[in-house]
Formats: C-alpha cells, sequence, structure tokens
C-alpha cells in the first residue's frame, strides 16, 4: 500500500479500542484523525480537508445514520466518501447505510489486510475522480480554472454569501488590443501572453477564498467574496498596474481593461446581474481610453 500523507482519514467511534486498532493499521500510510462522537466528526468534516470517513455504524446513543444524512446533504461534504463499520450479524446497518450514500462496508474484528485494501481501493477512485475533474475543469492554455471551474466556485460562494449575509464582488479583465497582439506576434506568443498573465493573476489573490479563471478568449474572472466594491477597486487596481509593468521576454508591454461590481447575494438577486454588471464596467474601461479599472455603480 502506498504511503500518501496527503490522504486525511476520519475515524468515528465510541469504543476506543476500535480507534486504537485502526489508527495502528493506518497511520503508517495515511493522516489519521479520530473522533468519539457525530457532533465532533461533523465539526472536523465541515472544518478540516477530510478525505474518507471511516463511521462505526454501532455507536451506542449516537445517531449515526442523521450524521450520515447530514454529510451527504451538505454541498461541501456531499463527495466525501464514507465506509462504515460494523457487525456482520446486522445487515439492517449496512443496508440503511448504503441507501444514505455509504461506499464501503467493513465487519468487526478488523482484519489488517481486508482494511487496507478498501481504504485504499476508496483513495485510488477519489484520485481518478480528481483527475477527471480536474481535465474537466481546467483550461489547457493557462493551466488555471476554466469557465465551467468557476461557474462551479462562484456558485458555492453566491449561496454562502446569501448564508451569511455578506457581499460578493467579480472583476472582468480583458487585455487591451489582444487580436492585434496575436496578429503582430502569432498565436504561440499569444498563449505565452496569456499563461504569464494568469500566474500574475493567481500570485496576487489576497486570500483562500479569492478565485480567478479564464473566461474564454483574452478574458479571465476574479471573484472576491466578502469584498465590497471600494475593496475591491483598490486590489483590482493594484493588479492592473502589476500587468502593465510586467516583463514577458521577447514580447512587449500588455495592459488590461477591468470591469468590477459588486452585491450582497439574496434569493431575490441573481448570478447573471452581477455579471451583466461587471461587463457593463468593463465596457465602460475599455471605451474610455482602456489600461483602467471601472466600477459599476
Amino acid at each position: 500500500m502506498d504511503l500518501d500523507r496527503d490522504f486525511t482519514i476520519l475515524a468515528v467511534s465510541d469504543n476506543c479500542t476500535n480507534l486504537d486498532i485502526l489508527s495502528s493499521i493506518l497511520t503508517p500510510y495515511y493522516s489519521v484523525k479520530m473522533a468519539t462522537s457525530t457532533g465532533e466528526a461533523l465539526n472536523l468534516v465541515n472544518g478540516l480537508d477530510i478525505n474518507l470517513v471511516l463511521l462505526d455504524i454501532a455507536m451506542e446513543s449516537q445517531d449515526c445514520h442523521e450524521f450520515l444524512a447530514k454529510v451527504k446533504s451538505n454541498e461541501d461534504t456531499e463527495r466525501i466518501p464514507v465506509i462504515l463499520i460494523g457487525d456482520s450479524t446486522k445487515p439492517e446497518y449496512e443496508e440503511l447505510g448504503f441507501a444514505l450514500g455509504a461506499v464501503d462496508y467493513i465487519c468487526k474484528p478488523f482484519r489488517s489486510s481486508i482494511v487496507k485494501v478498501r481504504i485504499n481501493n476508496q483513495r485510488l477512485i477519489s484520485k481518478q475522480i480528481r483527475a477527471i475533474e480536474e481535465l474537466n475543469l481546467q483550461d489547457p492554455v493557462t493551466v488555471i480554472s476554466n469557465r465551467r471551474g468557476f461557474d462551479n466556485r462562484i456558485h458555492l460562494e453566491w449561496l454562502r454569501a446569501i448564508r451569511d449575509k455578506t457581499s460578493l464582488s467579480l472583476a472582468i479583465a480583458d487585455i487591451d488590443h489582444f487580436k492585434a497582439y496575436n496578429d503582430e506576434y502569432g498565436h504561440i506568443q499569444g498563449d505565452v501572453l496569456l499563461r504569464a498573465l494568469a500566474r500574475k493573476f493567481v500570485s496576487m489573490l489576497r486570500r483562500p477564498a479569492d478565485f480567478v479563471a479564464r473566461w474564454g478568449g483574452e478574458e479571465f474572472v476574479i471573484m472576491m467574496p466578502n469584498t465590497e466594491l471600494a475593496g475591491a477597486l483598490t486590489h483590482t487596481e493594484e493588479i492592473r498596474k502589476s500587468v502593465e509593468e510586467m516583463l514577458v521576454p521577447n514580447l512587449p508591454t500588455a495592459t488590461i481593461s477591468i470591469g468590477v461590481a459588486s452585491v450582497f447575494p439574496s434569493i431575490n438577486s441573481s448570478m447573471e446581474e452581477l455579471f451583466n454588471m461587471a461587463d457593463s464596467a468593463l465596457y465602460k474601461a475599455k471605451n474610455s481610453g482602456r489600461n483602467k479599472v471601472c466600477g459599476f455603480s
């Protein structure tokens, strides 16, 4: 079995002996966290980057099926695989667990070889799924997120902003005169510029929640959660200046125009409205001289 310290397993049981056995089997290969209640486990799942949950379905005074239902009904955790641990003499636990979204079942008493194989199978499946998703959500030229990936990310941040009653800012950045740039220097050099800009944008993101993607052609989008218009304008102006000062070998200086908009999302507003506002601000920036940042007001 391969060593993979980046793969984090959460073992949940009120039986300390079970947790000790699982830890001794898995700790040499993976990062292992432990919880003795479903409440503690739910906090860890929501607060840490958990890759797999081992859930003792026979815990006393704990509603394990309710815990499983909560994990599978939350957009942030629904894709975490859950393997149930239980008694082979109680198949009804296994049946209900699978109905709620569990991916496998390990019987007690534990056999080390079986535990290792079933955990490793789920690890490999998770890696394959991630690889496929990255191919579908990554722009092949710039190697950052593509439009589809951005749509997925902003949808989650939109819902979070509604829940937390916070602002969400969006910037659309467009390379000035990119068609003429391609005509003059060729599409290969145009791709060099796109990659350089992508690296610049990523390097200037301030917080983990900020997100940038190639929207298509010469356009990039930058999402800034919990950021109001004034802060977004300040940040994007810093980006614009940094791009203007950026040196790309064998290529002339490039500039960008940026349109910025900010809203407090609600059930009565839409992401399409936010995009239209940012696009309108970008149109203003390009038609008032380019190489500038304009906000929608």
